[in-house]
């Protein structure tokens, strides 16, 4: 298996578009949209849509996790979905075409013995070429997030990880000396991370290049639309990206861990060919209303369009 995904707190994501949105009064959404989401999943659905050979690991439980492994049969994702007590979570984002304004439900509680199938099954596909891990973790009967992260590296053994979560999250792993191999942060998860909000280019370049968190680490740091730096192979490079009109940009962080993910199995060679197919991917996610979501004829445009230069 060339790719394994992991998303340890899925959910039902649902969009609704309300022009003119105004708190405390009442709306009506003039479109709904429903979606399987949660981080991990995204990136699933992105590399089903590239033809990535990928398998996706994830907890689900009641009628909204069978709502979703419904979903990705139809994808053709194919998914070890360890079923849990508790129910899967939803979240809410309701667009008003200025502004999205986001509720995350903090997610069910994982038992023990839920915990060790998924560890089994995982056995099935250790030493993959990729492994990505996103977004937020669940409640872990007796064990800590970060330890559950542990067991779930030390068993895939992966060649390569990539691991997307909250900054809190994300430090805590790096600072544990975790085969972690790549992190995509925004800007605010970047400053969180280092302690400091760089003012300058060349103050991200020097962080990348010296922060002790950051040793040997891939960094790719999206700067929305002042495009992104990345540190790839200890080397730094500047991203340029088009403008572009964003419909959702939901989905989009993911959408270029997908990129990354796929660019390491297949630009192995060029890294400027890689960061171009990853930033492009996360640009055609923000242009379709669905979250995980690509156009593959937009992915190809924006990669001839986007400027990377090694600095």
């Amino acid at each position: 298996m060339t790719i394994v995904t992991h998303t340890f707190n899925p959910s039902v994501d649902i969009t609704y578009t309300v022009p003119d949105f105004h708190l405390g009064d009442v709306h009506r959404p003039t479109e709904t949209i429903k979606n399987p989401g949660g981080k991990g999943i995204n990136v699933s659905k992105v590399l089903a849509q590239l033809g990535a050979d990928l398998h996706a690991y994830a907890y689900l439980g009641g009628a909204n996790g069978r709502w979703i492994a419904d979903q990705l049969e139809r994808l053709d994702i194919p998914v070890s979905a360890v079923t849990i007590e508790g129910e899967t979570r939803q979240c809410l984002a309701i667009n008003d075409s200025q502004h999205q304004t986001e509720v995350l439900e903090k997610g069910p509680v994982v038992s023990q013995a839920a915990q060790a199938n998924y560890i089994e099954q995982l056995k099935a596909h250790a030493h993959p070429e990729v492994m990505t891990i996103s977004g937020s973790s669940p409640q872990f009967e007796g064990a800590t997030a970060l330890e559950h992260l542990r067991e779930v590296l030390s068993t895939a053994q992966a060649q390569y990880t990539i691991l997307d979560t909250r900054a809190d999250d994300l430090k805590a792993a790096l600072g544990s000396g975790l085969p972690i191999r790549c992190i995509k942060p925004n800007e605010d998860e970047f400053a969180q991370l280092v302690g400091e909000h760089p003012d300058t280019d060349k103050n991200f370049y020097q962080l990348m290049k010296t922060h002790t968190l950051l040793k040997d680490i891939d960094v790719f740091l999206t700067l929305g639309a002042r495009g992104a730096i990345i540190k790839l192979d200890n080397h730094i490079y500047r991203a340029t990206v088009p403008t572009i009109q964003a419909v959702n940009a939901v989905g989009s962080g993911d959408s270029t861990v997908a990129g990354i993910a796929y660019g390491r199995t297949h630009f192995k060679q060029q890294p400027e060919q890689l960061i171009r197919h990853a930033l492009a991917c996360g640009m055609s996610n923000a242009l379709q209303k669905e979250t995980g979501k690509i156009n593959i004829a937009q992915v190809e445009h924006f990669a001839t369009q986007i400027q990377v230069e090694m600095v």
